[in-house]
């Protein structure tokens, strides 16, 4: 008996192997003429995945597929509905893989034929509102901005539904940050740089390659469309938004800082007792554990906080201002979002907001006892995309520092629940990548000192007079980082500086130790009238100079930020004003 199933299932499926065949060929001519012959098979299976001719014909690349198939469909308003609302294996119907596809022709099509039906909003809202074995409606099936904006518009509700993992479409648009201008509005050559600095990566990959050449022209515009597509669908969604207004309160409404334990016995890490005096944090003294699961839900603006799109943010705070002092499970609010991300533009939006020094934001202590300092110190969310680990960690301390400047200063004090202070969880978390910046900045200054050492012995015309003034100052620059303590302020300014001036000079006299042994080479050996045999010569004397160039790329990149922070700030040391007497320039300022 099953072989005899079997054997219809095959035979099933040989006759229908040629409209499947046309459609895998493109050939969608030949798929409606064998329709045209056989409109049994409208609604039979083609596929093992169970897709019907009408599954296949949201791929086609014209709609007179599927305007020919409804032709072919009895003359009743349930027998299109039918057709429509047949799903496939994964559960999806119709209107599911117009979405996938980005058909919005289709999907006109397809709705007007509907209409022309009596009730044909009431069918219309069912054929929007099902959902697959995923528990997906078509609105949050549309990977396309222009076919969800359209669906939306047929039906506002569908912004509010949920598919099974309870999010709506806000939380998916949230979590899709190369949508947005403010996650993927960098040029070429930034993205190079931005390559360049990820220390993983050696050869410009082929998704790289095909996102610079399409963001060259003419295919900007393509981006500049999908950005304001993005923006629109936000606007729609967010109006239906009602996440943010359940926010979870801790049981007691207010938390104070604590000093410390008052148990005497109780020692630091570094031997030393903690301080018996202790403001402890109001509560029932239980001990505290994060309730959020990895998989915890956040509202769409801490989801938009998390990936750093600005636009999310914008419009929901226009939108809803009250969303701003919504607290997650962790009793995180959206501040402490953006900091434990390192997301500097949603931290900067809220600072230009002045919100942080008039509400509730910086004071907010989570359920581990953790403020915002904490949250920088604690790297479950550090990604760290600057070359090399003592950049990294420089990158690190000035984001602490930054953030300190915005919070109470007696929240530096505070201890979490586990007794420590933010700078004593700073120096535990960042102990390793401590390490790390150590051996690399040893490692690193010990070889270019080594290559200053063989650049200051080459002599040979007065432009060496620069390689040799160059490469023995980077090497007395390397010679101090060799004797620095690596202590964690160390690498907030002073080895970076050293490392990036070292470099620089480094790269300077190897550019002009190079210049020079062209030049004796030509002054020595002359060819007359063969061009290519001197070019041949400057090539040579350049290949090496190129090698080092596009070998130290991704370190010398790292550079360029704190060589700009080290020439603003020479600028600022030699300003002409200060060469003025004091009492000149106070008179002056009085008289004016």
């Amino acid at each position: 008996m099953a072989r005899d199933l079997e054997n219809g299932k095959e035979e099933r499926f040989a006759g229908l192997k040629k409209p499947y065949l046309a459609a895998l060929r493109g050939e969608w001519d030949d798929m409606k003429s064998f329709f045209d012959n056989g409109h049994e098979h409208l609604l039979s299976p083609l596929t093992i995945d169970k897709d019907t001719a009408f599954h296949i014909a949201a791929y086609s690349e014209r709609k007179e597929l599927p305007e020919k198939l409804v032709q072919l469909l009895p003359r009743s308003p349930s027998s299109l509905f039918e057709a429509l609302n047949k799903t496939n294996k994964h559960g999806n119907n119709t209107f599911h893989e117009v979405a996938i596809n980005n058909r919005v022709d289709i999907a006109e099509l397809l709705v007007k034929k509907l209409q022309e039906a009596p009730g044909a909003d009431k069918v219309l809202e069912e054929l929007l509102k099902e959902r697959n074995q995923l528990g997906e409606t078509p609105l949050y099936r549309a990977a396309a901005l222009d076919t969800a904006i359209w669906l939306l518009g047929k039906d506002k509700e569908l912004a509010k539904r949920l598919e099974t993992n309870n999010l709506t479409c806000l939380h998916l648009l949230a979590k899709m940050p190369s949508a947005f201008g403010s996650s993927s509005h960098i040029g070429i050559l930034e993205k190079i740089l931005c390559y360049c600095m990820s220390s993983s990566n050696i050869f410009i990959t082929y998704s790289l390659t095909a996102e610079i050449f399409l963001r060259a022209t003419p295919f900007k515009h393509i981006f500049l469309i999908k950005h304001a597509l993005a923006s629109t669908l936000t606007e729609l969604l967010v109006k239906a938004d009602s996440t943010w207004f359940e926010t979870h309160k801790d049981k007691v409404e207010d938390k104070t800082i604590s000093l410390g334990d008052i148990d005497e016995g109780v020692k630091l890490k570094k031997g030393k007792e903690k301080v018996s005096l202790t403001i402890e944090v109001a509560g029932d003294g239980r001990e505290r554990k994060c309730r959020c699961t990895p998989n915890e839900i956040r509202t769409p603006l801490l989801t938009a906080a998390t990936e750093g799109i600005v636009e999310i943010f914008d419009k929901i705070i226009e939108a809803r201002p009250q969303a701003i002092e919504h607290l997650d499970k962790d009793e995180e609010n959206i501040l402490h979002v953006a900091v434990a991300h390192r997301q500097k533009e949603i931290f900067d939006s809220l600072k230009q907001m002045m919100v942080i020094r008039n509400c509730r934001l910086v004071s907010r202590i989570n359920i581990n006892g953790y403020t915002l300092l904490h949250q920088v110190a604690d790297m479950k969310y550090y990604q760290g995309d600057k070359a090399g680990p003592c950049f990294q960690l420089q990158e690190e301390l000035k984001w602490l520092r930054r953030v300190r400047k915005i919070i109470p200063t007696h929240y530096v004090m505070h201890r979490n629940d586990a007794g420590n202070t933010a700078d004593e969880f700073f120096e535990e978390q960042h102990a390793e990548l401590l390490e790390r910046a150590q051996k690399w900045i040893k490692g690193t200054s010990q070889s270019c000192s080594a290559v200053s050492v063989l650049v200051a012995s080459l002599i040979f015309t007065f432009t060496d007079v620069i390689a040799l003034a160059c490469s023995l100052t980077s090497l007395v620059t390397f010679l101090s980082i060799l004797s620095s303590p690596f202590e964690y302020g160390d690498f907030r300014k002073s080895l970076p500086r050293k490392l990036a001036v070292g470099f620089s000079l480094l790269f300077i006299s190897v550019i002009t130790t190079m210049i020079s042994f062209g030049t004796a080479i030509f002054l020595v050996i002359r060819f007359e009238k063969k061009v290519w045999t001197n070019t041949l010569i400057y090539t040579a004397a350049f290949f090496p100079v190129c090698v080092f160039s596009l070998t130290q790329f991704p370190l010398y990149s790292a550079f360029i930020k704190t060589l700009q922070t080290l020439f603003k700030k020479i600028v600022k040391e030699v300003n002409p004003r200060k060469l003025i007497p004091r009492y000149l320039r106070t008179s002056k300022s009085k008289t004016c």
